[in-house]
């Protein structure tokens, strides 16, 4: 399968003086989140039969804590001409991972009647815990660097305010995530991270599109920018495991 370079393999992959307590905040370690790109080789199998396939799959305790299946809406061209959905597991540490897949290896993929490049993994920080979210819903994504000399701290500590105002004003409590790239893909990217969005459900998700389509902004006063972004990529996310806490 064609490689391709880490911004479309995760999508294609603010505002400030910071608050005075902003440099007491910590940085959460997250969780370790392997991802990989998938196309799907059955000529009469659609996402739909496969994310079927997945769920009745037999999981046992090498599974990963947290599987989902992504599909693009709205992507690069080149995504989806290459590839037709993204397998994303959740683990609690490297170690966890490699334990785990050692073990269990990567045989589900035949089972299912795909063919997946190379897997790579990131660390995805939670900016906010979101409500929960229902087994399908959608996700928007950006690769982002930071601006100004802006730091990682900067950064979360504004995307932290950000939801915290967005949750006050409007009461939307979409789920926020970074992910900073932590094994694979190319040594040199033209971004630093990938900002995710996923909403408790659709309406919610385009819910808060609207709001910033309409001039609202979580972060206000005159505060400099700390990140840059391009623009957005919409996907549904379709849980197909999750391991019982």
């Amino acid at each position: 399968m064609k490689k391709m370079s880490l911004l479309i393999t995760f999508i294609s992959f603010c505002a400030g003086s910071l608050l005075v307590n902003a440099q007491d905040m910590d940085i959460p370690a997250g969780s370790v989140v392997r991802m990989a790109n998938c196309k799907i080789t059955g000529d009469r199998l659609g996402f739909s039969d496969i994310l079927q396939r997945a769920k009745e799959l037999e999981f046992d305790e090498n599974a990963p804590n947290l599987i989902f299946f992504r599909r693009p809406i709205y992507a690069t061209p080149d995504y989806h001409e290459n590839y037709d959905f993204q397998i994303a597991q959740w683990y609690s540490s490297f170690n966890e991972m490699r334990e785990r897949r050692s073990a269990s290896g990567n045989s589900s993929y035949g089972r299912l009647g795909v063919e997946c490049g190379p897997g790579f993994v990131v660390r995805q920080l939670l900016v906010n815990q979101g409500d929960g979210l229902e087994d399908q819903s959608l996700m928007t994504t950006r690769a982002c660097s930071t601006a100004n000399g802006a730091g990682w701290r900067d950064v979360y500590t504004r995307l932290s305010q950000g939801a915290a105002n967005m949750a006050s004003d409007h009461g939307i409590t979409t789920l926020g995530q970074i992910w900073l790239p932590a094994l694979g893909g190319p040594m040199n990217t033209p971004f630093d991270f990938v900002y995710a969005q996923v909403g408790t459900n659709g309406e919610e998700l385009m819910q808060r599109m609207d709001l910033f389509r309409e001039g609202y902004r979580p972060v206000r006063g005159d505060r400099g920018q700390v990140m840059s972004c391009e623009r957005a990529s919409l996907w549904s996310t379709n849980r197909v495991y999750q391991r019982n806490q």
